[in-house]
């Protein structure tokens, strides 16, 4: 992965899950709602809470933060369905942001395993607005800030950090990525490698191998824990973009994503700016 980032383990963020039900009372959803505890030193922690107004109703967000926390918080909900929490602090230096989408190698084709793990790296890469490659990472790195970005079982983060100054055009960069990604094949292979390197890295991790054997010896073979999640060169050698591009097709969609945005703009500057940025996501059926 060609990017200049802080490492995952230290990026420390906190994810709570809410529970939203349909309007006629039916299935329920788990909707990741990402709470991000990074660049701000001190930063109080808060909880969302899932509060139902009336039975079959859908669910409201009630933040109860600390009595002495003077940030105010909000959550919103865009007409895509993306679920949004904004933080604002006046007294901030830095600004962090970060997105969830709810998938992650758990959905993985038999095909190709991996996948999610590789569509993480090639959003990355470019997109309509942006088609540099390095443009998402220029701009980052130009100012100061750090960026990374993690696919787990059920969700996959993109999340960064900078001086508070430059909050709204890394966010507008950061959500290009989830309105006109290229997905190019030229840079298919380069992003396997890279893929295929963390792999390597892991397989000398003796935490990781741990977990491998725990999750290979879970007593039921047809446990999807069981399943290769990260992928490398051999498991990815037949995915192709057209592959990744119905992945993304199929699962990157507004009503399946979180944000969570802190800066020294107020609550509605914040609001409005998310709104706007957002708003571009595109619906899919």
């Amino acid at each position: 992965r060609a990017r200049e980032a802080a490492p995952l383990g230290q990026q420390p963020f906190a994810m709570l899950k809410a529970v939203s039900r349909d309007g006629d009372g039916g299935t329920c959803t788990v909707i990741s709602v990402t709470a991000l505890l990074l660049a701000l030193a001190g930063f109080s922690s808060f909880l969302l809470r899932q509060v139902a107004i009336e039975p079959g109703q859908c669910f409201a967000d009630v933040i109860a933060a600390p009595p002495k926390d003077a940030r105010e918080y909000r959550t919103l909900e865009l007409d895509g369905g993306l679920r949004a929490v904004v933080i604002s602090d006046p007294t901030a230096d830095s600004a962090t942001a970060v997105i969830t989408v709810s998938v992650g190698s758990l959905s993985d084709p038999p095909s190709a395993p991996g996948l999610a793990h590789f569509l993480e790296h090639m959003l990355f890469t470019g997109n309509a607005k942006y088609p540099d490659d390095h443009a998402y990472f220029d701009y980052i790195n130009a100012h100061g800030g750090s960026a990374n970005a993690a696919t787990s079982l059920e969700t996959t983060h993109y999340y960064f950090t900078i001086p508070a100054a430059h909050l709204l055009p890394a966010l507008e960069r950061l959500l290009q990525f989830f309105v006109s990604p290229t997905l190019l094949s030229s840079m298919s292979d380069r992003e396997k490698h890279a893929v295929s390197a963390e792999h390597a890295k892991n397989v000398a991790d003796d935490d990781w191998r741990f977990q491998r054997i725990r999750f290979m010896t879970s007593g039921n073979p047809a446990c999807p824990l069981g399943k290769f999640m990260t992928g490398n060169m051999k498991t990815l050698a037949n995915a192709s973009t057209v592959e990744l591009r119905a992945f993304y097709d199929a699962h990157y969609t507004p009503d399946r994503m979180s944000l969570a945005v802190v800066g020294r703009q107020s609550a509605d500057e914040l609001e409005a700016a998310v709104r706007s940025l957002a708003a571009a996501i595109p619906r899919r059926p």
